[in-house]
């Protein structure tokens, strides 16, 4: 009866780690093509699996992601992580804590890169939130945890 038990769980977690999204690697110069896209709101949340306010604030994205589903509205979750991550640890964050927004790994170890994409205010901090609609010119930067409210206020906004 062990036996089966240690199998299952075994199985469900390989399970669990295949059924995880993949992560696909970007570059800086794509992730700056994203801020220009003209199809609708972005929204790129710079975020590390390390990064104890990253983690805090996923859930709050993935809730305003969920409820804007039909709109034209486009969020993305930039992994910061260090190449040693890519992809198996962030992979296994991914299926661990159930994000269905697309997820992002970084390939880029400039900060200045990252900066410019940024508008030039970028400080360092993560996590770090742009909503931007290129259409309009809305560009807003969050440095450090954002909560639901500020996102949705913010998204609302750049709809106009």
């Amino acid at each position: 009866m062990m036996k089966k038990w240690f199998l299952f769980l075994i199985i469900s977690c390989f399970a669990t780690f295949a059924m995880a999204q993949e992560v696909k690697p970007l570059t800086s110069a794509q992730l700056k093509a994203y801020t220009q896209k003209q199809d609708g709101i972005y929204v790129i949340n710079l975020w590390a699996t390390w990064c104890r306010p990253c983690v805090e604030e996923l859930p709050d994205i993935e809730k305003v992601a969920l409820s804007l589903h039909d709109k034209p509205v486009h969020v993305m979750l930039v992994s910061l992580d260090y190449a040693s991550a890519y992809p198996k640890t962030i992979q296994r964050f991914i299926a661990q804590h159930h994000l269905q927004s697309p997820v992002y790994w970084l390939n880029e170890t400039n900060p200045n890169a990252i900066n410019e994409i940024l508008g030039g205010q970028w400080m360092g901090v993560v996590p770090t939130t742009l909503v931007v609609n290129a259409k309009t010119g809305y560009r807003r930067l969050f440095q450090g945890q954002i909560t639901a409210d500020e996102l949705m206020r913010a998204i609302h906004l750049a709809m106009n």
